[in-house]
């Protein structure tokens, strides 16, 4: 029987797996099987870890079904699923990391922080909502209080202001970063045009079309 050390660190491994197998199923529970598939171990380890986790208040299990989260455990998973992918954020838009690269970084930085500092982090990469791989990252209530901004499509033309938050995954981010468009750059709202499309002026660039899908992810902080 291959045994398994009870920690911390495997505890939250357990929880983010669950969580993101949770993400690509419509139906729970997750069965046994697939998250010893997923962790490349036998079914017996993942049986053994997964009572572990039922005792601590986690998990609940359905036998032939499979594992549900508590609320407890729901939050949880949440907490540590926020850190990772903010991690990966900030190891791709910071660092130049590959997205593939950088998740598998992030599963080790995920259990180095506290959610306090994890806020911070949010707040220093903009409050992004999504993963480098366009996966959604789950919201802290301290952050959300934290966030402030108008959404830029509900502005009149004549704004100026401050980006604050853009809300798109990490292709979109740099496609806005050339057009000169990027956390904590100024921009105008020159004019608001058919379609609901945006003319921005950047700085000294020249003028950018945005188009009404990319506006509506993207928070200003007015000047006036």
């Amino acid at each position: 029987m291959e045994n398994i050390k009870i920690t911390t660190e495997s505890v939250q491994m357990y929880l983010v797996t669950i969580a993101r197998l949770s993400e690509m199923v419509d139906e729970c529970p997750i069965p046994i099987s697939k998250v010893a598939e997923v962790l490349e171990i036998t079914s017996i380890s993942a049986n053994q870890m997964i009572h572990h986790l039922e005792q601590m208040g986690l998990l609940t299990y359905t036998p032939y079904k499979g594992v549900e989260f508590t609320e407890t455990g729901w939050q949880t998973a949440n907490k540590l699923l926020r850190t990772r992918r903010l991690w990966e954020v900030f190891l791709v838009e910071q660092l130049r990391y590959s997205p593939k690269d950088a998740e598998t970084l992030a599963c080790k930085l995920e259990h180095a922080i506290t959610e306090e500092t994890s806020d911070r982090l949010a707040e220093f990469l903009g409050w992004p909502q999504v993963s480098p791989q366009g996966k959604p990252i789950p919201k802290s209530d301290k952050g959300e209080e934290m966030q402030e901004g108008v959404l830029l499509t509900s502005l009149p033309a004549g704004t100026v202001g401050t980006v604050i938050s853009i809300l798109t995954g990490q292709i979109e981010k740099e496609f806005l970063q050339q057009s000169g468009i990027f956390v904590g750059g100024q921009l105008t709202i020159m004019a608001k045009q058919e379609g609901g499309a945006l003319l921005i002026q950047c700085s000294d660039d020249l003028p950018v079309n945005l188009m009404h899908d990319m506006a509506e992810k993207i928070y200003l902080n007015p000047d006036n």
